[in-house]
C-alpha cells in the first residue's frame, strides 16, 4: 500500500471520529433543548390555568375551611366552659341577710386553729368592718351582690391559705367601692354651695377611682390583698393551691420579708449564756463530741424562719366568653 493512501485512510478514520463526536454533543444539546421547551410548556399551561382558573376557592378548601372552623369552634367550647368551671354561684340577698353571712363567715376563717397563740387568724384581720362588730350599718342594696362575691371569694383563698398551712393570716383586704356614697353625701351636707361642687367633681373622681374594676367586653378582675406569715414550705405550697383553684387567680404582685430566725435567736443565747459563764469566771474547754446535736448544729432546713408575705391577688371573672 502506499504512503499516499495510508495518509487518506489515517484523515478518513480522525474526521469520521470528530464527525461522531459532534453528533453525540449535537444530539444531546438536541435533547435538552427539547425537554426544556416541553418544560416551559407545562408551564405555561398551568400558568393559564391559573389565569383561567376561578376568582373563588377551590371546593377542597372550602372543605377545609369548613373542617378548621369546627375544630375552632370545639376549642372555643372546652375553652369556655374550662373558665366557667370557675363561676361564682351567688344567690340574691337583702342587706340583712348578707350581714347574717358576713358575721357567720368571719366566725368560721376565724375558728381555725393554727400555730401562732393557737389561731391562724390575727385580730382584726378582715375587709368588711363597717358591717361588723356592734355597728348597725348595712349595705346599699345595689352593692349586695357584689359584696356577696367578695366575701365568697376572701373565703376560698382562706381555705386555700389554711389547707396550705400558714402560720399566721394577718389580714384581708378587698376593693372598697361601698363607702364612697356615704362620704360624699357627708361632704354635700357639710360644705357651702360653690365647695359642694367641687367636692361633687372630686368626690366623682374618687368614685370611679375606688369602684373602677379591670374589665373589658369579656373579662372583669378584682384585686385583694392578702398578708400572711408561713414557712417557705408552705408560702410554695399556697402559691400551687391558688394557681390550682378553679377560679382564674393570678398573683400579681408577691412582697416577702424574712422575720424571726431561730438559729440566729439560738445562737445568740448560746453566746450570751458563754459570755455570762466568762464574766463569773473561767470557762472550762468544751468538748465538741460531749455536745447534743442542737448545740452543734450549723444549719438545719426544718429551722427556716418565717416569711412575712404580701400577695396582691387578681380574681378574674368572664363573663361575656
Amino acid at each position: 500500500m502506499k504512503r499516499q493512501q495510508i495518509i487518506m485512510i489515517v484523515c478518513g478514520i480522525v474526521m469520521a471520529a470528530v464527525c461522531g463526536v459532534a453528533g453525540w454533543f449535537l444530539f444531546t444539546q438536541t435533547t435538552a433543548k427539547n425537554r426544556a421547551a416541553e418544560e416551559r410548556d407545562q408551564a405555561y399551561q398551568a400558568l393559564q390555568q391559573i389565569y383561567r382558573g376561578k376568582v373563588f376557592p377551590s371546593d377542597e378548601n372550602i372543605a377545609r375551611v369548613g373542617e378548621d372552623q369546627k375544630v375552632l369552634e370545639g376549642w372555643l367550647v372546652t375553652a369556655s366552659n374550662q373558665l366557667h368551671k370557675g363561676d361564682l354561684q351567688i344567690e340574691s340577698k337583702t342587706p340583712t341577710s348578707f350581714k347574717q353571712t358576713l358575721q357567720a363567715t368571719v366566725r368560721k376563717l376565724s375558728a381555725q386553729a393554727g400555730a401562732v397563740q393557737c389561731r391562724v387568724v390575727a385580730p382584726g384581720f378582715f375587709g368588711f368592718d363597717q358591717y361588723l362588730g356592734q355597728s348597725d350599718s348595712l349595705p346599699a342594696s345595689e352593692h349586695v351582690d357584689r359584696l356577696t362575691a367578695q366575701l365568697t371569694i376572701i373565703e376560698k383563698l382562706c381555705e386555700e391559705l389554711y389547707a396550705a398551712g400558714i402560720m399566721e393570716l394577718r389580714s384581708v383586704s378587698r376593693e372598697v367601692f361601698d363607702v364612697v356614697k356615704k362620704e360624699e353625701e357627708e361632704q354635700e351636707s357639710s360644705s357651702r354651695r360653690r365647695s359642694r361642687r367641687r367636692d361633687d367633681s372630686g368626690g366623682s373622681a374618687r368614685a370611679s377611682g375606688a369602684a373602677a374594676r379591670t374589665e373589658s367586653a369579656y373579662w372583669t378582675s378584682q384585686r385583694f390583698t392578702l398578708e400572711f406569715v408561713a414557712r417557705p414550705v408552705a408560702l410554695i405550697e399556697a402559691l400551687n393551691r391558688l394557681a390550682a383553684m378553679d377560679m382564674f387567680v393570678v398573683v400579681a404582685e408577691a412582697e416577702l420579708r424574712k422575720t424571726a430566725d431561730p438559729l440566729a435567736q439560738f445562737n445568740a443565747k448560746r453566746k450570751e449564756s458563754s459570755s455570762k459563764a466568762a464574766a463569773e469566771g473561767a470557762a472550762e474547754p468544751v468538748d465538741p463530741a460531749k455536745l447534743s446535736h442542737v448545740e452543734r448544729i450549723v444549719t438545719d432546713p426544718e429551722l427556716e424562719p418565717p416569711v412575712a408575705v404580701k400577695l396582691e391577688i387578681d380574681v378574674y371573672s368572664f363573663e361575656g366568653v
